[in-house]
């Protein structure tokens, strides 16, 4: 059996009007799915939300090229947490731009909090930047590695499976 592709990212939001227009207004995403579970059905999912007596909104937004966001609004809402990076667990999500200079300076000029200019490794250029909520965002520009990920990932990656990763499998 083979997994066809990553689905979405989850992200808990403190307010999902703001989410929503956040995402609309700075990367292009559009909300394509709302859906409210009452404090029934959060109860009943005890085990996997650990939470009592708390309604959850949530909502699919999509990029652009197909890439998908799920956000979710607690009532009563909860407190967020900073992201502790040295634990196990989501740390961020990354979205794939042409030029992330340009998208640095643009959403710089907006107000947008970044951690540092743009950096390269290896020939692909990255920034992070963080949400309303704080949730970490890397821009990248893969330039040729997109080619080589997106399109001959797969034969590269069998190929490594063979030989310098062999170990892992």
């Amino acid at each position: 059996m083979k997994i066809k592709s990553l689905s979405h990212v989850g992200l808990t939001v403190s307010n999902f009007e703001s989410a929503v227009k956040f995402y609309s207004e700075t990367f292009g995403f559009k909300l394509i799915s709302e859906q409210l579970l009452d404090k029934d059905q959060v109860n009943e999912l005890y085990n996997l939300y650990g939470l009592k007596d708390t309604k959850i909104r949530l909502g699919f937004l999509r990029a652009p090229k197909g890439g998908v966001i799920e956000i979710f609004e607690f009532y009563p809402s909860l407190q967020a947490k900073n992201t502790i990076w040295n634990k196990p667990g989501l740390t961020h999500f990354t979205l794939d731009v042409n030029n992330v200079n340009k998208w640095y300076r643009r959403l710089k000029e907006k107000g947008i909090y970044f951690y540092s200019e743009p950096q390269n490794t290896d020939g692909t250029d990255w920034v992070f930047m963080k949400d309303p909520d704080g949730n970490l965002i890397e821009l990248i520009d893969l330039k040729i590695n997109y080619t080589i990920i997106r399109i001959l990932g797969g034969i590269a990656g069998s190929i490594m499976k063979k030989s310098k990763f062999k170990s892992y499998y």
